[in-house]
This record gives structure tokens, sequence and C-alpha cells, in this order.
């Protein structure tokens, strides 16, 4: 990913950045405004160097460990010139028996599958309601599934590459607030839609973000969008 958008950051400094309570923020020098998750593990090696700093190589740089890649997923995130893309989340145009999902507690709500299995992060006990069924991430071994949506919060965490090594699937999809707009390497690693919460108001979103806000907070000045690739 980082190649492929080493082109757009180019030239891009670092003139905000917040870690929040549940969010990261990062504001360049252009305006563009990322989002991540923030995970809080681990120790950011650059702490008090990112204001100020080269895109390209915080993005190098923050990559040994959670708290570090909550910056540099959210400065990837801020980048990509999005074009022909559609409102809504791509989960809401396939349907089939079984979809998968990866993430943090992801609370995904669909009739367009026979069953939902969730790998939840945060290894929760197993537990079942309606037509899904929540597993520890630590439990996961491999699946086959119609369809997988993989949060971009498994950038963040670094889970990425073992679900992508596990599973097989009909459609795969990255999607949520830490998504990156990579579609040549998303692609190449068989990836077909890729899903994004776009900021509508930048200064808002990072202003919620620096203050602590949830999911709902900043709902109020995001919107999903998602292009199939």
């Amino acid at each position: 990913m980082i190649d492929e958008l080493r082109h757009s950051l180019k030239g891009k400094k670092v003139v905000n950045n917040c870690i929040g309570v549940a969010y990261t923020s990062v504001m360049l020098s252009d305006g563009s405004l990322g989002i991540s998750h923030t995970i809080t593990e681990g120790e950011n090696s650059l702490c008090g160097e990112v204001f100020g700093n080269d895109a390209v190589s915080l993005v190098e740089s923050l990559k040994n460990s959670p708290i570090e890649r909550s910056v540099s997923v959210a400065i990837l995130n801020s980048v990509g010139n999005i074009e022909g893309y559609e409102n809504g989340d791509p989960i809401d145009v396939l349907e089939g028996n079984k979809l998968c999902v990866f993430g943090y507690s992801p609370g995904t709500v669909t009739n367009r599958f026979v069953s939902v299995t969730i790998y939840d992060f945060w290894n929760p006990p197993q537990r079942s309601f309606d037509n899904v069924t929540v597993k520890p991430f630590s439990s996961f071994t491999s699946e086959t599934c119609d369809s997988t949506v993989i949060f971009g919060s498994a950038l963040v965490a670094g889970n990425i590459e073992k679900i992508l090594a596990s599973i097989s699937t009909d459609h795969l999809i990255l999607s949520g607030i830490s998504s990156v707009y990579a579609p040549i390497t998303l692609k190449k690693y068989g990836f077909d839609y890729i899903g994004k919460v776009i900021a509508v108001d930048k200064i808002k979103a990072l202003r919620v973000v620096c203050e602590g806000g949830l999911a709902k907070h900043l709902s109020r000045f995001t919107k999903k969008i998602y292009v199939k690739l």
C-alpha cells in the first residue's frame, strides 16, 4: 500500500494529529484528513515528532506496533483520488449463504445472507443470536464464505495477512473507518470492493477525534462510500 500511495503522499507534511480514545486522526498540509482506529498497544517511537514531519517518512517508520500503525494507517487513509464511488455500504449490494466479518466488535446486521460469522478482534466469548455467530479472533484458523468483510482495523492490529492467508471467498471487501484506498494493491490480494468512511466536514471530524468522540459522534460528520474494483 505504501508503494502505491507514495506518490500521493510525496511533499505533504502532517499539520495536525490526534490520538483519541477511539480514533486517530491526521491532517496533511494539503488539507486532506485521514482517520483510523486507535489501538493503544506498544509505544509511538516518534511521539513528539509527528507534527510537521514528512508523511512518507512517517508511514515508512511507524509500523512496529498497533499504536504506531494507528498513525500510519490514518496517513494512508487520507489519500486516494476516489472517482465513481457509490454512496452506502458495499455489503448492501451482496447476498449469499455465508458472510464472514473481521473487526473490533463489528455491528454487522444483514438479512441478505443466511448466516453471518463474526471474528471479533476483542476476543469475546463465543455467542450466537438470530443468524449471527460471534467468535473470538484467537479461534480463527480458516473459513470458506460467500463474501468476506475485513474492516480496516485489521491493518492497524496487524491481522490482515493471517486472514488473507486462511480465507476462501467469492467476494472480498475492505471497509470501515480505517480502510485505505489502494485499489491496485488490494486487487492484487483479491479484494473486489473497497468501502470507506469519508469526512463531509473535515474540521469537525478532526475535533470529534481529538475530543474523545466515539462512532456515534463521528457519524454526524462522515458518510459511507464504496467502489467496485
